[in-house]
């Protein structure tokens, strides 16, 4: 009796927990394959204890019955481990391979390859293994042993409340199946001892407890939703089965003579009791199959409205929304045809046509102003015999049933037209309402779309005038391109045609000042100086426009050589004093002691020189002294020009040195400059490796000058060309 009792709660427990995970979620993996483990455990304990106490079938038949059983258990189980507990598969092939191994087992259980027979010996019953038992043990100990392996790997990597969900399931499975596994197949199979089948209930129950724990701990479903339902499953299980099993008790006796016995009762009120719960679900078939039959034209309104919810809320272009929008409510309505008129003022007689092309033609000569005067919200024409106007009999002609107007709150977006139904029959009030809630949401999602395509067309015009500007931008680019190369062109050549002559002109005036062509007056001397100091201007000033077109074109290089930088300054100092006591200027420079050789382009070096002092001239007031210094400083060589003339803007002083480029004050100040001066320093400087030393405040004076590494530049080194 207790063993029964024992039974009874393991299967009412399993299958109520089983009815309830399923009806939760049907279409959640983790719930399907927990309701499947949870079905077979309740048909796998029946069949266990029905081999023990045969009814209806050999005992032989019942046992195999359970072992076919027991494979689809160890199936169930693998099969939800895979899942457990987010419904995300551990092995995506895993499912596919287990069912069809489940399968081929469990139908080899039940042929006597498994168990060939019966061993009987006094009152206890062995069954006798067969070949087939070397493939059910290995399936069943791989299926078992797969489904520990993945929770605990799983409970290796989750964290947090998951964890402790397969942590529980992982506990429940190691100790039921443990003891499922020993006491039903290994003591059966190798010590051929059948008595402790009566405890296989229990470890059901245990496993439904480990698995209950999880749930009410935590929260692995709505555990109101599952008391609540499994005691109405309890309920009716036991209503239904009382009244039957006493009922039937009662008649076999009294009608029959025959008294069953108490197992039999117990197992018939089962039977009846499970039974009783698809009563629901065959009611539900049945009605769907007569509704098919008897109802063709019906539908599920919700589904409708949800199917175009989504189509609307999804769709951004006009076209794909109507036509899929209206595929929904034409085969949900089973309308002939169903054809939008949208509202469009850049059309050509003011509406657009999408949809069903039927009657295009029709619809098309129908104006705006006459469906704004017709249709106010709703017409349907099913009850007008004769047609009042030309527009109701143009639309009576097109086989329209029922039009309705598409309207938003701020304005008439178009009108949908419903042909008759292909069903042969009126449209109902239930379809009118489907028409209404269908046409409000179908006004706002085509007015939304469309405003997303001016705005999707507004961009793809701007991005066309963009294209258009910018292939405008480099086609100007291009043209001045060419400008730039023709004036570099220009330059050059104007620069080594101007060079020759130039030379020879400050040869001469050189040859007059040293008293060649005989003796002079002072005011001779005078005026000679002046032309002298301009020819010799005229000549860097070429020399500079020289090398900025070799840097344009590539072919300027450095032609480095051993050169004593200190000796230099003092020659382009001395040779600049006159320049500078023709301005009243004083140039102050006192030559180091010592100073390292370096391996530099002494011409070029000469020129940035004379550009840094030139400059410093020019820009400086009367009466004031220029400073010119040559030091070494943490492995560099640095020259610094300072003066205290009109300094350079702060707000200009980034593009100082860029080609062409002039201070605001200098052109003021010079009008005569090129600006090429300081950029070709800063290439020379660069192409030594060196680095410009420039500050300024305007108005207070700058200083010029440059860097240069001494351990790179004291080792031999070729010609190197300078990069644009």
């Amino acid at each position: 009796m207790l063993e029964l009792i024992i039974l009874l709660i393991s299967v009412v427990a399993n299958f109520g927990l089983a009815m309830v995970v399923i009806a939760k979620n049907p279409h959640g993996r983790v719930n399907r394959n927990f309701a499947l483990l949870a079905l077979s455990l309740v048909v796998w304990l029946i069949a266990n204890y029905i081999s023990t106490h045969p009814i209806f079938l050999d005992q032989l038949t019942w046992i195999r019955v359970a072992m076919a059983t027991a494979s689809i258990l160890s199936m169930s189980m693998l099969l939800l481990t895979n899942v457990f507990p987010q419904g995300e598969a551990y092995r995506k092939n895993l499912a596919r391979l287990v069912i069809v191994s489940g399968c081929v087992v469990a139908l080899l259980a039940l042929t006597p390859l498994v168990f060939s027979g019966l061993e009987v010996s006094g009152s206890s019953v062995t069954p006798i293994p067969g070949l087939g038992m070397a493939l059910f043990m290995p399936f069943v100990f791989a299926s078992l042993s797969g489904s520990i392996y993945i929770l605990f790997r799983r409970f290796r990597l989750l964290k947090g409340r998951l964890k402790e969900q397969v942590r529980y399931a992982l506990i429940g499975v190691m100790v039921t199946f443990t003891l499922l596994v020993l006491l039903n197949f290994v003591v059966i199979i190798v010590f051929r001892n059948t008595s402790f089948i009566f405890l296989s209930p229990l470890f059901g129950l245990v496993f439904t407890a480990s698995f209950a724990y999880g749930i009410i701990r935590l929260k692995l479903f709505d555990i109101r939703l599952i008391i609540a339902r499994f005691v109405a499953y309890l309920l009716l299980l036991l209503v239904a089965g009382l009244l039957y099993g006493f009922l039937g008790a009662a008649l076999s006796f009294f009608i029959i003579g025959v008294q069953p016995s108490l197992a039999q009762i117990l197992v018939s009120t089962s039977v009846v009791g499970f039974l009783v719960l698809f009563v629901q679900p065959l009611r539900k078939f049945f009605n769907y199959i007569t509704r098919t039959i008897f109802y063709q034209d019906d539908y599920d309104t919700k589904s409708v409205l949800d199917n175009l919810a989504t189509v609307l809320v999804h769709s951004t272009e006009t076209k794909p929304l109507a036509a899929v929008s209206l595929a929904i409510l034409k085969k949900a309505l089973k309308s002939d045809f169903i054809t939008l008129v949208l509202m469009d003022e850049t059309a050509k007689d003011g509406t657009k046509l999408l949809g069903d092309d039927h009657n295009s033609s029709v619809f098309s000569s129908i104006t705006p102003q006459q469906f704004r005067r017709h249709v106010a919200d709703i017409m349907s024409f099913d009850l007008i015999e004769a047609p009042a106007d030309h527009f109701h009999g143009e639309m009576q002609k097109a086989g329209v049933s029922i039009i309705v107007r598409l309207e938003t709150k701020s304005e008439i977006v178009g009108y949908c037209i419903f042909g008759y139904k292909t069903t042969g029959s009126a449209y109902s009030e239930r379809d009118i309402d489907l028409i209404r809630i269908a046409s409000d949401e179908l006004a706002v999602a085509i007015q939304n779309t469309l405003r997303f395509e001016q705005i999707q067309g507004f961009n793809d015009t701007l991005q066309q005038r963009i294209e258009d500007a910018t292939k405008e931008l480099r086609e100007s680019n291009a043209q001045l391109q060419r400008l730039d190369e023709a004036k570099d062109e220009f330059v050059s050549m104007a620069s080594h045609q101007l060079r020759t002559p130039l030379t020879s002109v400050k040869g001469y005036i050189s040859m007059v000042l040293e008293g060649d062509a005989g003796k002079i007056t002072s005011m001779q001397r005078q005026l000679l100086s002046e032309a002298f100091i301009s020819s010799e201007r005229m000549v860097h000033l070429i020399s500079d426009f020289l090398n900025v077109s070799r840097l344009q074109t590539g072919t300027f290089i450095l032609e480095k050589k051993s050169v004593d930088l200190a000796k230099i300054v003092t020659q382009e100092v001395e040779s600049l004093q006159t320049t500078a006591h023709a301005h009243n200027l004083k140039l102050h420079y006192r030559a180091p002691s010592y100073f390292p050789v370096l391996n530099i382009d002494e011409g070029k070096i000469r020129q940035v020189l004379m550009n840094f002092i030139d400059n410093a001239i020019y820009y400086s007031e009367e009466n004031t002294t220029i400073s010119i210094t040559l030091g070494v400083d943490a492995g560099y060589a640095v020259l610094e020009v300072r003066d205290t003339g009109i300094g350079v803007p702060k707000e200009e002083q980034a593009h100082l040195f860029s080609k062409f480029f002039r201070a605001t004050n200098a052109r003021k100040q010079r009008p005569d400059g090129t600006g090429v001066g300081l950029f070709l320093a800063k290439k020379v400087i660069t192409a030594h490796g060196g680095s410009m030393v420039f500050s300024s405040i305007e108005n207070e004076g700058s200083t010029f000058g440059f860097r240069l590494p001494i351990k790179k530049l004291s080792a031999s080194s070729d010609t190197n060309k300078l990069d644009k």
